[in-house]
């Protein structure tokens, strides 16, 4: 005599529900200033609305001299992501000049509005804006996320 017997195998998975969050933009508004060679940096305002960046604007990891760089941060101030944004005070115009040919023309401005618009991470809960310069890094400024 045999005995066969079927037992059936039904896997039991405990599925975790993940709080899936929309995405969200943050957008931060800054002016900047110089007076004799001494920048300052200060936040007009800051907007978080949901959304998704199509694409990144702001370059990683590409900074020269006069630049600014753009870091997040977490709450334990560990970097999330890094950014350059070329020099706001150096803007180049092109115009057609006397003769009919496109010219380019660099203004040094001594002061202006930037904006900034980052894809926001769960974690982020800084900004630090700093200078790039030929001896050091100077930090500028450093936003709460609200």
């Amino acid at each position: 005599m045999t005995l066969l017997s079927c037992i059936g195998k039904k896997s039991i998975i405990a599925e975790e529900k993940q709080i899936e969050t929309q995405p969200k933009l943050l957008f931060l508004n800054y002016k900047i200033e110089k007076l004799e060679e001494k920048k300052t940096i200060s936040l007009i305002n800051q907007i978080k609305t949901d959304g998704k960046l199509k694409e990144t604007v702001l370059s990683r990891n590409n900074t020269t001299i006069a630049d600014l760089e753009c870091i997040i941060l977490d709450e334990d101030l560990i970097v999330l992501d890094t950014y350059s944004i070329k020099n706001p005070l150096k803007k180049t115009v092109e115009f057609i000049n006397d003769s009919g040919e496109f010219e380019k023309k660099i203004l040094d401005l001594d002061n202006v509005q930037f904006s900034l618009k980052l894809q926001l991470r769960p974690k982020s809960k800084y900004v630090v804006i700093n200078e790039i310069t030929d001896s050091e890094i100077i930090k500028h400024i450093t936003t709460k996320i609200e």
